[in-house]
């Protein structure tokens, strides 16, 4: 989409660039030359990749040479010495403890959601009882059909009250609840700490686990798991939604709730 009526100049607001540590325009220009003359209305959608970023990739990937991380190689050691060192970054970049979390790296985030939908249909042979927020994305509420102990649909109110009564509850079958970090359809940004209000009230055996859609926040905003009790127990992303390249996702996994993945 391009505005050739009049200048960047004309079209700058009086508080345009502020609050950046660098001047915006240099950014742009040096970093993302593929938006010359051009306004991108899609960041939603994925982000722009920067132009350091693929340099980089490029030389990497002329320079070494990656095999199967499956063998003895000096091919597949440095594949596999490579993976750690992401997963640890990835852990890092989200100040997550590799000590508390792992990380599962996944084709995206839709992915990443349908192994934990799967994981818990085949967990217990009751099946689950899932829980999801009405502004999540279609993937997240799509898992309520492999829920076979029902589920239901929150606003914000519901999910308050629902959370109030969960020390009541009297299944011990697994329950899953998930929702968006940031909704895809207004951009509202929920409240986090829903997690940790589910695991304290929880405690006392209702065995609810959480699911954190984080793709469209990470986009915009950091997302801090510093505090392994409040973070949730599975958060799905995608890394080109915040660095535009490569086209891959993950599922960060708290390990206090691995066992639901192992079947």
């Amino acid at each position: 989409m391009m505005d050739s009526g009049r200048g960047p100049e004309q079209c700058r607001h009086g508080k345009y660039g502020q609050g950046y540590s660098v001047d915006v325009d240099a950014l742009r220009e040096q970093e993302y030359p593929l938006l010359s003359q051009t306004t991108y209305l899609d960041h939603a959608g994925t982000t722009l990749y920067a132009k350091s970023l693929i340099t980089a990739f490029s030389r990497d990937m002329q320079s070494n040479l990656f095999g199967n991380p499956h063998s003895m190689s000096v091919s597949s050691q440095l594949s596999t010495q490579r993976t750690e060192d992401v997963r640890s970054r990835v852990l890092h970049f989200f100040n997550a403890s590799p000590e508390e979390f792992d990380v599962v790296f996944m084709a995206n985030a839709t992915a990443a959601i349908k192994l934990v939908a799967d994981s818990f249909r085949d967990f217990d042979s009751r099946g689950f009882w899932y829980g999801c927020h009405v502004d999540s994305h279609t993937s997240v509420i799509g898992v309520r059909e492999v829920a076979k102990m029902g589920y239901q649909c929150f606003h914000d109110a519901d999910v308050n009250a629902w959370i109030s009564e969960l020390g009541k509850a009297q299944s011990k079958a697994p329950k899953l609840f998930a929702f968006p970090a940031q909704s895809n359809m207004n951009g509202r940004r929920l409240p986090v700490r829903w997690c940790e209000q589910i695991r304290s009230a929880a405690d006392g055996g209702a065995n609810v686990f959480t699911l954190l859609d984080a793709a469209s926040f990470v986009s915009t905003a950091a997302l801090d798991l510093g505090d392994a009790n409040a973070a949730p127990d599975f958060t799905a992303l995608s890394f080109y939604k915040i660095f535009g390249f490569p086209d891959l996702g993950a599922l960060i996994v708290r390990k206090s709730a691995a066992r639901i993945l192992e079947r």
